[in-house]
């Protein structure tokens, strides 16, 4: 809420006609005074006093203060007070998500018994040596949170006794230089820029929000480069939600505590990618609190970014003591058709895809592909290349994206028939331990499709010629209308499992976790990732696609 305001004459050698906005009010407030007035502002300033921001103005039009009366009388009003997120400007105006990322809490019962140690485990655990090199290795089943424990309780698998690292590797070419900035993210690079220059100051927490393929992860990443230039990038800490949390019970456990506090003591900037996926728990929440909070506190920046809006992380808020919504906050929008062909054709170009104009037009005219998304399938291209041209004519890459993506496809109706599931029941599974190792995890209810899937994909790799041999590690079922910590439950499951690989049936259309399959596929890979399993996605209706299956295969392999 503004509470007074006030313009005064700041004349400059350069600009005679230059005033002052001073002003006592909210972050949130600012920014719809900033939106108001456009390109008269400057970047608020904090100051102190009796007003506690200052924006100066390039010049005072005849409408400047009629503009500054009406949108300060509407943030004065009681109404723009109520509540923490009840009335947020435009900017933010998402609908809320359904679907709940956090791990159910656990259930109030008996503490756990003690688990004897093996001499597996040791009673020497390794600490965290040096700021790159600290990692730990993940927890066992035993020893996650109940509500988090699939049902099939699996041994320790090799995976979960590797080290887990907490930070996240940063990206070369997602810089400034490579970041094409419009109206679609207009604001949030002139706040990333903000924070490079002076960090800690005004946008302080920094939040980026917005869907998957919004350029989210390119900002951190700049942010970070632009960041080492000036204070060294052993003062950046880079994570993501997953990875700290879950870090920071590992290390709890191991006994290295003293070390991450004093990383966190040193660092400088805190960042922090998909913060939504923060599971706090008893053991990590109160380091995660304080460390937030002190950050803060002493003027050291940090930097969220989420796939929700601000209203939808309240819950996050509550139970990581901190508001991550304190700070600035700004939307990032999917660009527009002219600014999506820029940013599609220098994704090409980065990786030397050869496409005409013509071709790059047809394929990605849409705009339905997230910039992620385009990677991801650019890369199984090559992948998809190096198999088939040494053992075919020499295929152009509209031709092997074709084979991925199934643009020249022919739709094929994707009810099975009773055909198509006698002859997944007649397939059997290779028995042989392979190096590959993978499973799948399908809607309840859909067994006979993920039988079909996992029949289709061996006569797909047979077709294009891979010998690909994979082992079946297992077939578990989701519930598509349980909107409660399934994304975690596949990681964990499939991380105790062993298995390198992943394919995911997605949830029905008509489903809760349908009606948001972007964000649900979006946080299964994050989580995968996480846990180095590869991931895989076969959409409904696709069950038929030839195209799907040589994806999925080049995804996995």
């Amino acid at each position: 809420m503004i509470k007074k305001w006030e313009v005064v004459p700041a004349p400059s050698e350069k600009n005679q006609g230059r005033h002052k906005l001073l002003i006592k009010g909210d972050t949130k407030d600012i920014l719809q005074i900033v939106k108001k007035l456009g390109g008269l502002c400057s970047r608020p300033e904090k100051t102190t006093g009796e007003f506690n921001f200052v924006i100066y103005l390039s010049r005072l039009e005849k409408d400047t203060l009629k503009k500054l009366k009406s949108v300060a009388g509407e943030q004065s009003s009681p109404a723009a007070d109520a509540g923490s997120f009840g009335e947020e400007p435009p900017l933010f105006d998402i609908p809320r998500p359904r679907l709940k990322l956090e791990p159910a809490p656990a259930p109030q019962s008996a503490p756990a018994p003690v688990i004897p140690q093996t001499a597996s485990q040791g009673a020497n655990v390794p600490s965290i040596s040096a700021r790159r090199k600290k990692s730990a290795a993940p927890e066992t089943a035993a020893e996650r949170p109940a509500a988090l424990a699939p049902a099939h309780q699996a041994s320790i698998s090799a995976r979960a006794k590797t080290k887990w690292s907490m930070e996240l590797p940063l990206i070369p070419t997602y810089s400034f230089q490579t970041l094409i900035s419009g109206s679609h993210n207009r604001f949030a690079h002139a706040a990333a820029m903000a924070v490079v220059e002076n960090p800690g100051v005004i946008y302080n927490p920094l939040l980026l929000f917005g869907a998957p393929g919004t350029g989210k992860t390119h900002f951190i990443n700049a942010i970070s480069y632009g960041l080492s230039a000036s204070i060294g990038q052993n003062n950046i800490f880079v994570t993501d939600g997953i990875k700290l949390s879950r870090g920071i019970e590992i290390v709890c456990k191991e006994g290295g505590m003293a070390r991450l506090e004093e990383i966190f003591a040193k660092v400088k900037v805190l960042i922090i990618d998909d913060v939504h996926l923060l599971a706090v728990s008893e053991t990590n929440k109160k380091y995660i609190s304080k460390w937030l909070n002190d950050f803060v506190a002493q003027n050291k920046q940090i930097v969220v970014t989420s796939v929700f809006p601000p209203k939808s992380l309240a819950g996050l808020e509550e139970a990581a003591g901190f508001q991550f919504s304190q700070g600035w906050m700004v939307d990032l929008k999917m660009p527009g058709a002219q600014a999506y062909k820029s940013i599609m054709t220098q994704i090409l170009q980065g990786l030397d895809v050869k496409l005409s104009e013509d071709e790059i037009t047809s394929i990605f005219a849409s705009g339905t592909m997230s910039f992620g998304d385009a990677e991801r399938t650019l890369g199984d291209m090559k992948k998809l290349e190096k198999f088939l041209v040494s053992s075919r004519n020499s295929l152009s890459h509209l031709q092997l994206l074709d084979t991925l993506i199934g643009f020249g496809e022919t739709p094929v109706p994707g009810a099975l028939s009773d055909q198509d599931v006698q002859q997944a029941s007649a397939w059997t599974p290779s028995q042989k331990d392979t190096w590959f190792k993978w499973g799948i995890f399908y809607p309840r209810g859909m067994k006979r499709e993920a039988d079909f899937a996992l029949y289709s994909l061996h006569e797909r790799a047979r077709e294009l010629g891979l010998n690909t041999e994979w082992s079946q590690v297992f077939a578990e079922e989701y519930n598509s209308d349980e909107l409660y910590g399934v994304p975690f439950r596949v990681g964990n499951y499939a991380s105790e499992r062993n298995v390198n690989g992943v394919i995911v049936l997605g949830p029905q259309p008509t489903s809760s976790l349908g009606a948001q399959e972007a964000e649900f596929r979006h946080i299964v890979f994050k989580i995968l990732d996480s846990f180095l399993i590869k991931g895989a996605w076969l959409p409904q209706g696709k069950f038929k696609s030839k195209a799907a299956y040589a994806k999925i295969l080049m995804d996995l392999v």
